[in-house]
């Protein structure tokens, strides 16, 4: 029977969703859907106390990342042995030190939601210390309205100032003669009755974790929208949800006013028709008592699930670690009803976090970073025409730089000095990588080949029938992938230096190239304004993205594996996720073409030449420019970070290479 109608309710169910979900998100949705940080959170943080509880927190989670990737490391070392006794012991080390892990972070988040409800409890007795004051004149001239007394008014705000809550107001419906009084005292009954036992067990007053105080049976009839704002008025320092109905002889109405976060939200819903329903849910004996029952049972499930999702809200906007309830109840709704509501939810939340997370690695950056001073300590004139490519060799002691005087240049990084002259491209090279290991080099020029160089002795591939503008390792080192004038890419198996396979789907001529961390995914862009993203294993197209105005030039990878970044002819950096690919940021400040990319090694710097002679210096947390490197006297070609990051390794068409150093 209950089956039925839970079935008829779900478009009434899943329209409010929409819309509950639409007015409370709205208030924080910024540019490009993106999810800000509540406004009341944004100012309890601003507190030293959350400061430096935030900084804490975070740099013990990165320690507790490092360890997890070490235990993983150690997981694929387990796979690859031979030795069941051993297996056996380290399985179960594993398991513990994953246990303390989870152990350590839970109650790391446990103590950063305590102080954020704490603080929050403190702005708000400020608040109501203000409110107070505010409302004696009508206390005095006892002009008070009459649905809340001056007395309890009073004691909300001394609770309120001793324990952070929500306060959840739901009077009785107001409902239409036309029923029975049965049906008319039971509803009022179960619904004050069954939502509080709901509340107490869920959102407990005596817990610290999402803490809601109930009103139902201080109202002893229903209210109205005016009688709502004056209960707004009284009670605007204190975080409250209403919940009110009224119910005619065929249809619910239900409506909402919630404040304490951002604005008030106040929101009224279609109405649910339940007379339309009611004779498919009669049983056999057409029993209308049992069919009324069943309608009362459903009006009382659809106020808990409003009085859940507001107090999660809540939550929520003041506690960045907080999980809402509603993802434990579901013996409590029917999916039907849940699904989609929790599904928007949990969408929010991911938004809402990766906010957090940003702003936790901003907050640090700030706050323990001092300034880094660049000057440029040396400049090398050992090319006789434009530097086009400069690539640091991982094992961190020497740079390869590739030229249009068509040689190929080793150098000390330390000293400058000049170790090897390459040769054997007849036209420009245009670009240069080291294998993982530092042993290998590739090499593509416009002569149409691409060399490896084993040593000081290469061997040439003619495969493209166009200029190769660019060369990229694998990070295993397993394969190469060449990109070119003639708008194909081609990968290849170094070990038997055969072609995999080759793309063809680029539109006009391929600028640059780069592989993801783990090798899973290929990075291209083109001269059609086009970024593609490529699964390696198959050569297919993942994604596509067509954002940048102009040419786009170059392209690199952050070390963490999260992000990738692009620099165009349109004088844009633009910063993107490489599992979406969504646009991150923009970053606008150089005033001509941006040719050349590169990320510090932690991640935190992004540097950019351009064809305005300069390099810039982005911060990837706080997302300002942070310097301009100025002394190449013309287009900066290639950038460079080495290993340690305390270095910047620049190639230009004034024929020099710069090498600039850090200075804290």
């Amino acid at each position: 029977m209950t089956f039925d109608i839970v079935g008829a309710a779900v478009d009434f169910v899943n329209n409010t969703t929409n819309k509950i979900i639409s007015a409370f998100t709205s208030q924080t949705l910024l540019k490009q859907n993106q999810i800000n940080l509540s406004a009341t959170l944004q100012k309890v943080r601003q507190d030293q106390r959350v400061i430096q509880a935030e900084m804490d927190y975070y740099k013990r989670r990165e320690a507790r990342r490092q360890e997890f990737l070490q235990i993983q490391q150690t997981t694929i070392n387990l796979d690859n042995s031979d030795s069941s006794e051993i297996e056996v012991t380290l399985v179960s080390e594993r398991e513990e030190k994953l246990l303390k892990l989870r152990r350590e972070e839970i109650e790391d988040r446990s103590k950063l939601s305590a102080l954020y409800l704490d603080l929050s409890r403190e702005t708000t007795a400020k608040e109501i210390d203000l409110k107070q004051k505010e409302i004696q004149g009508i206390f005095d001239q006892q002009k008070w309205p009459g649905i809340l007394s001056r007395d309890e008014a009073q004691r909300i705000f001394v609770d309120e100032q001793k324990k952070p809550r929500l306060l959840m107001l739901v009077p009785p419906p107001d409902i239409s003669d036309d029923f029975p009084i049965s049906f008319r005292d039971s509803l009022k009954k179960e619904i004050r009755n069954q939502l509080k036992l709901f509340l107490e067990k869920y959102y407990p007053l005596s817990g610290d974790y999402c803490p809601v105080e109930f009103y139902g049976k201080y109202f002893e009839r229903s209210i109205f929208d005016a009688e709502v704002k004056q209960l707004e008025t009284i009670l605007s320092a204190v975080p409250t949800a209403i919940i009110y109905t009224d119910i005619t002889d065929h249809e619910v109405y239900f409506n909402v006013r919630f404040w304490g976060l951002q604005e008030p939200v106040s929101l009224s819903f279609e109405p649910w028709n339940w007379e339309e329903f009611k004779e498919n849910i009669q049983d056999d004996s057409n029993d209308e008592t049992k069919s009324l029952r069943a309608i009362r049972q459903t009006i009382v499930v659809l106020h808990k699930l409003l009085a859940a999702f507001l107090a999660d809200w809540y939550y929520l906007n003041i506690d960045p670690n907080y999980e809402p309830q509603l993802f434990k109840l579901s013996a409590d709704f029917p999916s039907v009803w849940t699904n989609e509501m929790l599904e928007k939810l949990r969408v929010v939340i991911k938004k809402y976090r990766e906010v957090y997370n940003y702003e936790l690695k901003n907050l640090i950056s700030i706050q323990i970073e001092k300034p880094i001073i660049w000057r440029c300590v040396n400049t090398l004139y050992g090319h006789s025409n434009y530097v086009f490519c400069i690539a640091i060799n991982p094992q961190g002691q020497t740079f390869a730089s590739g030229s249009a005087d068509k040689s190929i240049k080793i150098w000390d990084i330390q000293t400058g000095e000049l170790l090897h002259n390459l040769t054997g491209h007849s036209n420009y090279v245009s670009s240069i990588a080291f294998s993982a290991d530092g042993n290998i080099i590739a090499s593509g020029g416009y002569d149409k080949t691409f060399k490896l160089w084993y040593a000081l002795s290469s061997k040439t591939f003619i495969e493209h029938s166009g200029c190769i503008t660019s060369v990229v390792f694998s990070p295993n080192g397993n394969l190469l992938a060449t990109a070119s004038m003639d708008k194909t890419i081609k990968l290849w198996d170094l070990k038997n230096e055969k072609l995999v396979y080759t793309i063809t789907d680029h539109k006009n001529y391929i600028n640059s190239l780069v592989f993801s961390g783990d090798g899973q995914k290929l990075i291209s862009c083109d001269a059609d304004k086009t970024i593609k993203i490529w699964n390696t294993q198959k050569g297919s197209e993942i994604n596509s993205i067509t954002e940048h105005s102009d040419v786009i030039n170059t392209i690199a990878i952050s070390p963490d594996n999260q992000t990738f970044a692009t620099g165009s002819h349109d004088n844009t950096v633009k910063l993107w996720s490489l599992s979406t690919g969504e646009l991150i940021h923009t970053f606008d400040g150089h005033t001509d073409a941006v040719t050349s990319v590169a990320f510090s090694p932690d991640g935190k710097t992004l540097a950019s030449g351009s064809s305005d002679n300069t390099i810039k210096l982005w911060h990837l947390y706080s997302q300002e420019l942070i310097n301009t490197l100025s002394g190449h006297l013309s287009t900066v070609y290639s950038v460079a970070f080495n290993v340690d990051g305390n270095k910047i390794i620049s190639g230009s068409a004034d024929n020099t290479i710069r090498i600039w150093q850090s200075e804290q």
